[in-house]
């Protein structure tokens, strides 16, 4: 009976913090987080969720260093890894990011995450091969990415090859129709680069009819309007 309430305890605790969390009321939420992880030291979703809360909180030192705490739990948390390489992008050290990514890859090859972020990591360092070979791998992982699809046409794009950008850029547009400008904004570019002007212009209007609010439409509008 003491092990059944204990383990109910914890696991109260535990699901308020996750509400607090999913409400964005990150600080409450981390209290619940570490209640939890008093009853449970060793429970790596606990450990993680605070990790979290800390990350949304902008205390990215205390992140990382409960996403490495995670991993002395359970060093294949792909999540954790993730997150980590992450918090390492974001302060522009990609090479360690790198590690992390292909740390995750080790664990689970097919991974899509690991692979994308690769290829944007290699992109950010401008070594332009293995970017694509990243980058096809997601294709090849999630062949309905839109984001993969829209990164590969900017590897195209940054190498003047206007053709497979346009191609990709396409693909992007296909399978996010409604969602993002930007996509249009890129294919009406690689348009203009590659000498068809017309379909540069075609592109232009119909991302500013569908996305009439898109900050970017006034830099467009000074390439593609006479």
């Amino acid at each position: 009976m003491f092990e059944f309430n204990f383990l109910k305890d914890w696991k109260q605790v535990y699901n308020n913090g996750l509400d607090l969390y999913s409400k964005k009321k990150y600080p409450e939420a981390l209290e619940m987080f570490m209640e939890a992880k008093k009853l449970q030291p060793q429970n790596a979703k606990i450990v993680y969720n605070i990790a979290l809360c800390y990350q949304h909180m902008g205390q990215e030192g205390a992140a990382m260093e409960n996403f490495k705490n995670v991993r002395k739990i359970d060093p294949n948390d792909l999540d954790a890894i993730f997150n980590m390489g992450c918090l390492y992008f974001g302060k522009q050290k990609y090479e360690k990011a790198i590690k992390e990514f292909e740390t995750m890859l080790k664990i689970n090859e097919k991974s899509f995450d690991a692979n994308y972020a690769l290829s944007i990591c290699y992109a950010n360092l401008a070594k332009w091969e293995d970017s694509m070979k990243y980058c096809d791998a997601a294709i090849k992982v999630e062949t309905s990415s839109h984001l993969a699809n829209n990164q590969m046409g900017l590897i195209y794009y940054s190498n003047e090859d206007w053709t497979n950008a346009i191609k990709f850029f396409k693909k992007a547009i296909d399978l996010a129709p409604n969602k993002f400008p930007k996509y249009y904004s890129n294919l009406a570019l690689a348009y203009d680069k590659s000498g068809r002007r017309d379909e540069a212009v075609r592109i232009y209007h119909k991302m500013r009819k569908k996305f009439p609010d898109y900050h970017g439409l006034n830099f467009m509008k000074q390439t593609f309007e006479i």
